[in-house]
């Protein structure tokens, strides 16, 4: 079985557009489309796909992570004996991956052991929370959320009663320029988001500016954006900048002039 179908982000079982598209001789644009329409029919569908962007030669492309259901709704329509033999070659992928996931040593029967090792590790995740908000800037909320996946995987201890305890944001920064592009109806020629332009109008405002091939906000842009990081189905990690509400009333005004 290729090992490469299934990686593990942000603690999910996912494969990519790309791949998809890849192994089952499909148009990516075509594949991109096809979850579009998913995406836009129906609201749940939201939570089975992530659209990333990548960049290359100095150009910005979108795909998407998609979860199990998100692979077995896309591919559902996808026939002849091929297109079987890798449904089933994917999903053996995500069966195995997740056995390796749920192998963890369970935690000691001992209670007094059990009750020292959740107290440690949360007083861990509030140390790890504050240095993630040291070094990487993001708000303590999204600080709290990334501390709690990597302390609670490191100990062995579910950390997921603790995470409606984690107050909300007032501005949530969570569009990305696919997403603004949407909102404000700005597309390509074939009638697709496009995040290039919506990059283009955050540079012209002075919002935002590349260093080293990545977009960084600048002091002007920090107010509406924030930083988060991500890890691509290939293994391949990063930052990139999420966008809160508060910037489509800027780039509204823009178009207005």
């Amino acid at each position: 079985m290729d090992d490469k179908l299934v990686a593990v982000s942000n603690g999910q079982l996912v494969t990519d557009s790309r791949t998809v598209a890849e192994r089952f001789e499909k148009e990516h644009g075509k594949v991109l489309r096809a979850i579009d329409n998913l995406v836009s029919q129906n609201r749940l569908t939201k939570n089975m796909f992530l659209e990333q962007t990548h960049e290359y030669r100095g150009r910005e492309f979108r795909y998407y992570l998609m979860n199990r259901d998100g692979f077995s709704l896309l591919v559902m329509g996808f026939t002849g004996q091929k297109a079987l033999e890798w449904k089933l070659k994917f999903l053996a992928a995500f069966n195995e991956m997740d056995k390796i996931l749920h192998s963890v040593p369970k935690v000691s029967p001992n209670p007094h052991y059990r009750t020292r090792k959740i107290h440690t590790a949360v007083r861990d995740m509030a140390d790890t929370a504050t240095a993630i908000v040291d070094v990487f800037g993001v708000k303590k909320p999204m600080a709290l959320t990334a501390a709690m996946q990597l302390v609670g995987k490191a100990y062995g201890v579910d950390m997921e009663p603790l995470k409606r305890l984690i107050p909300a944001e007032e501005n949530p920064s969570t569009m990305t320029p696919t997403d603004i592009s949407k909102e404000l109806g700005i597309k390509t020629k074939a009638g697709s988001p496009n995040p290039q332009a919506i990059n283009s109008k955050l540079y012209e405002l002075g919002l935002q500016e590349k260093h080293g091939g990545s977009w960084v906000a600048t002091e002007k842009g920090k107010p509406y954006c924030e930083v988060i990081p991500y890890t691509n189905s290939n293994g391949h990690s990063g930052y990139r900048l999420m966008w809160s509400h508060k910037v489509l009333d800027l780039l509204k005004e823009d178009d207005g002039k």
